[in-house]
């Protein structure tokens, strides 16, 4: 019970008191944290060859993963919530905080160990019983990116922009050379290289001015304490003293061509910057589609964002098209534990399983014997065969197309090597690769007296034709066959119920609306520390229901080293 009493004057706030009301008499967030940090075994706790350390590593470490627990990732939101946290200053039991920096540091070493982490936390839900290994399930979310849509552009559009920056420097180069009377012995590379040399010089001294500008209007106008501006405070919006001393090009110019020439000048600058920025980002783009695609043709669509490069283009469920990244999880049913994770720029869910799946056996270990299940995203005939050669009994759903005459629709018979249309119509063999792998079937003869013609295709020649992988095709079929029966209906009809609610926890508990960090390996390991958050949420469900668990954590604590 507090000792304060409401509206008493003079009285003191006993504070070892309130945390032992608040934290020692029973199970508290704090308590286990302390545990857990405890029982890690990672790099960050080995002590320095030389020196010691300013506080305790593990208390440190119990402290962020609380505040994370909390919702406060970034160190200024850590360091803001600890001030007040009464859990949090029970586990520091004195210890000061240390400075941004320090913590900033500390959370950069543990995403550094997080897979460590991620299979220590593993091996306590494992020893929990809270993984059935049973069934799993797999599914994506897209995550938007640290970078705006608006700071995109595709190749094609990138090309045109670069072109027409070097015309527009052309055109300023021409313009201030004939506008300078003393540098007629250059030739026209040294000229230019003086002029963009003294481009940046100018283009950077106005930004420092109008900056000087911008803070002493804030001043003005926030700080109620200065009443009017002193006269040393007066600064001009440009220095033209300043900018005359640092640059020959404006010290020649005369009086007439001043003003011009300084705005050629910062022009140049400015589109000089652009252009250099584009042209980076063209090369990239072009190192990575060649690093994925070989010598294949970029497509003029092909989009690079500026502000995060390793970012793409994705739409979104609920927020339409946005710059995201496409993150995997593999979640066993019994408590939602996820095993594994997979951070990927493509938005194509095909190719996020085999990556994810090989990370949860390097996380949890082997899956052989699991059964797992997918939406329609994952169904693809490479999928099929992964899982089947690592022992894992996978089911997928199938997309399905509305139309009558889609493909789906078609009806194959593996007796006669035919198609069945939707009228009842047979479609043979047309023609064949040399292997006889890739086949097509039509039946022209019954499509031109068909009265469904017109909505079954749209060829010119009024032939509907059926494409068929003879080696892939089957795979899929047995696959769709297996997904129909009565064990793959049971089991896809969790395939949204067990993965949606970690999404939803995730991004509710931990605020996860966007990325903080920028670029895929950064992204992966944030990613990576949300999941790990997500685990220990489950982990510390069984400590608040379970006395024995309790029990064994808090025997513990008197070995705690608390103080630094």
């Amino acid at each position: 019970m507090s000792l304060r009493v409401p509206q008493a004057k003079g009285q003191m706030y006993v504070f070892p008191e309130l945390l032992e009301d608040k934290v020692d008499n029973g199970p508290h967030e704090a308590r286990f944290f302390l545990y857990l940090a405890d029982i890690l075994d990672l790099d960050l706790y080995k002590a320095n060859n030389m020196g010691s350390p300013p506080y305790s590593r593990t208390i440190l470490v119990a402290v962020i993963f609380y505040s994370m627990f909390k919702g406060y990732y970034s160190p200024q939101s850590i360091k803001k919530y600890v001030k007040d946290s009464i859990g949090a200053h029970w586990i520091l039991n004195g210890m000061k905080m240390p400075s941004y920096k320090t913590l900033e540091r500390t959370i950069n070493s543990l995403l550094k160990e997080i897979d460590e982490i991620f299979i220590q936390i593993l091996k306590i839900c494992e020893g929990l019983s809270l993984i059935g290994k049973q069934r799993m399930y797999i599914d994506g979310v897209k995550v938007q990116a640290n970078a705006s849509k608006h700071k995109a552009m595709s190749y094609k559009y990138l090309k045109r922009k670069i072109e027409t920056g070097r015309n527009e420097l052309e055109v300023l180069f021409s313009a201030l050379k004939d506008s300078l009377d003393d540098f007629e012995n250059l030739t026209d590379e040294e000229l230019r290289e003086i002029i963009d040399e003294e481009a940046d010089i100018v283009h950077n001294e106005l930004r420092k001015n109008h900056q000087k500008l911008l803070d002493l209007r804030q001043e003005q106008t926030f700080n109620l304490d200065v009443s009017e501006m002193r006269e040393t405070d007066q600064i001009n919006e440009i220095d033209h003293t300043t900018l005359k001393g640092k640059s020959d090009i404006l010290k020649n110019s005369s009086e007439e061509n001043y003003d011009e020439t300084l705005e050629m000048l910062n022009n140049t600058a400015f589109i000089n910057k652009r252009v250099i920025k584009m042209e980076t980002a063209k090369t990239k783009l072009e190192d990575v589609w060649k690093k994925e695609n070989g010598d294949n043709k970029i497509p003029d669509k092909r989009q690079i964002n500026f502000t995060d490069s390793d970012s793409c283009i994705m739409i979104t469920k609920h927020h339409g098209v946005q710059q995201c990244y496409n993150h995997f999880a593999v979640i066993d049913d019994r408590a939602h534990i996820i095993l594994g994770t997979h951070t990927s720029n493509n938005s194509s869910d095909q190719l996020g399983l085999i990556p994810t799946i090989e990370n949860a056996q390097g996380m949890y270990g082997n899956l052989e014997g699991f059964k797992l299940g997918a939406d329609a995203g994952f169904f693809s005939a490479d999928n099929i065969i992964y899982t089947q050669a690592n022992g894992i009994d996978y089911y997928s759903s199938y997309p399905e197309r509305k139309s009558r005459y889609a493909k789906d629709k078609f009806k194959y018979n593996y007796d006669t090597d035919t198609y069945t249309c939707p009228e009842g119509n047979i479609l043979s063999v047309e023609s064949q690769s040399k292997d006889g792998n890739l086949r097509k079937y039509s039946n022209g003869s019954v499509c031109a007296a068909c009265e469904y013609s017109s909505k079954c295709t749209k060829a010119r020649d009024g032939v509907r034709r059926i494409g068929r992988d003879m080696k892939n095709d089957a795979i899929r079929d047995k696959a769709k066959e297996k997904a129909k029966s009565e064990e793959g209906k049971e089991i896809l009809k969790l395939r949204k119920s067990v993965p949606e609610p970690v999404w939803g926890n995730i991004r509710v508990q931990d605020g996860f609306e966007q990325m903080h960090f920028r670029g895929i390996e950064k992204s992966t390991l944030e990613f990576k520390l949300h999941c790990v958050m997500h685990n220990i949420r489950k982990i510390l469900k069984v400590y608040f229901k379970t006395e024995s668990y309790q029990e064994f954590i808090h025997s513990t604590e008197q070995s705690y080293p608390h103080t630094a």
